[in-house]
């Protein structure tokens, strides 16, 4: 199956959004993202795929494509995606086990959170023929509310990935707050996170050498790609600003144990 088979807990809103989101960062700190969702709201039906990559991925294209047949297999244990489309074929191989969580429910739906591969061994071969490996991380989400209805005033998100350990974190602020800070599979007391360190009472992670993997707008990055969602959207959510961005990071121990891997994270605000 291309998307897993998830019932809306609430049918007022008839709003239904799948999304998976998979990366891949190599060695030398060059990154891909791959996104697939499926929408459905009112009369409109997308299916959407597109991806984020360094310029060494020749042969991939950006996107997006609404092709139904071009999404990621997941059989829980391999995620794989080949979109010839997109011009990439990948296997993402799960190395840690997967974190599901309600980020949010109420009387209008749910936000349904599964970090389905913490850590992952990824490899993933271009249209030209380019063959690239390293580690990853597979998440899919699982929204029946659509997501300007959750107040957010500042979103954080991150995953930290070395050959023997992980980490999760989202912040949010605003209307519903919510601070979730996972690593190798445990949920942390007290986390304290911020654009460029997250702690807890157990470890630091300090993120270095940020390298800018996208910095727009809502509606510049994503939903003016389908204008029939940006029809539809609150121009005040569309007006979200988006910074994302590759970093080195250092995870350090209580114990005194260090580790480094590498970082994806992003902070979107709307003011």
């Amino acid at each position: 199956m291309t998307q897993r088979d998830c019932k809306d807990r609430n049918t007022k809103s008839e709003f239904s959004l799948q999304k998976y989101y998979v990366d891949l960062v190599t060695d030398e700190g060059h990154y891909f993202i791959g996104y697939s969702a499926r929408l459905n709201w009112r009369a409109i039906k997308i299916n959407y795929r597109a991806t984020l990559h360094h310029p060494s991925f020749l042969g991939v294209k950006a996107g997006p494509s609404l092709s139904p047949r071009d999404g990621p297999v997941d059989d829980d244990s391999v995620l794989t995606w080949r979109s010839p489309t997109l011009g990439f074929d990948g296997q993402w191989r799960r190395l840690a086990p997967a974190e599901r969580h309600v980020l949010h429910e109420d009387d209008e739906g749910v936000v349904d959170w599964t970090c389905s591969q913490p850590s992952a061994r990824v490899q993933l071969t271009t249209a030209s023929g380019a063959t690239f490996s390293g580690l990853g991380y597979v998440e899919f989400l699982k929204l029946t509310i659509p997501p300007w209805r959750l107040g957010f005033r500042t979103l954080l998100w991150g995953r930290f990935v070395s050959e023997d350990h992980s980490v999760v974190w989202i912040e949010w602020q605003g209307k519903h707050d919510l601070v979730l800070l996972i690593c190798d599979g445990q949920r942390a007391a007290n986390p304290q996170i911020s654009d460029n360190r997250i702690r807890c009472e157990d470890f630091e992670l300090s993120l270095e050498r940020a390298d800018i993997i996208r910095e727009d707008s809502i509606a510049e990055t994503l939903v003016s790609k389908i204008p029939s969602v940006l029809r539809a959207a609150p121009i005040e959510f569309l007006g979200g600003k988006e910074h994302k961005y590759v970093s080195r990071g250092r995870l350090a121990f209580a114990d005194g144990s260090n580790h480094t891997g590498w970082v994806i994270h992003e902070r979107v605000s709307w003011r």
